[in-house]
């Protein structure tokens, strides 16, 4: 065994309490519950609510409550920036099928010109 194990060994075994220590603790209690008594007397809104959120069960309500105000609120982000990418994407839709038109009807005069060049020869020789 290491020094280290031996020494943690000796500061942890087993001891017999002091004989007055049943009566040093009692006294303790008594004047703690007696300073208490009178420091909620004159306490303020905001240490009694700090006090109020030291208990386990409001801690984790609180906490959960945090959660699911905070969920809400990224759902509510989330769905807001999905409608909102949703319009610019049918915006780009109809910008491309107005630029699609426009080059349709573009290509199409230009096909009716090629043609008619193509054609005027054909009609001179017959």
């Amino acid at each position: 065994m290491n020094p280290l194990e031996q020494e943690l060994k000796n500061a942890l075994r087993r001891q017999e309490p002091a004989t007055d220590f049943t009566e040093r603790v009692m006294a303790r209690i008594q004047s703690a519950g007696a300073g208490r008594r009178t420091e909620t007397l004159g306490r303020s809104r905001a240490a009694g609510l700090r006090d109020w959120f030291r208990v386990p069960a409001v801690r984790w309500a609180s906490a959960a409550a945090m959660c699911f105000v905070l969920v809400i609120g990224g759902l509510a982000q989330y769905r807001a920036r999905e409608r909102r990418r949703r319009q610019e994407g049918e915006m780009a839709r109809a910008q491309v099928m107005l630029a699609l038109r426009i080059a349709s009807a573009k290509l199409n005069g230009a096909l009716r010109e090629v043609k008619q060049v193509n054609q005027a020869p054909h009609d001179e020789a017959r």
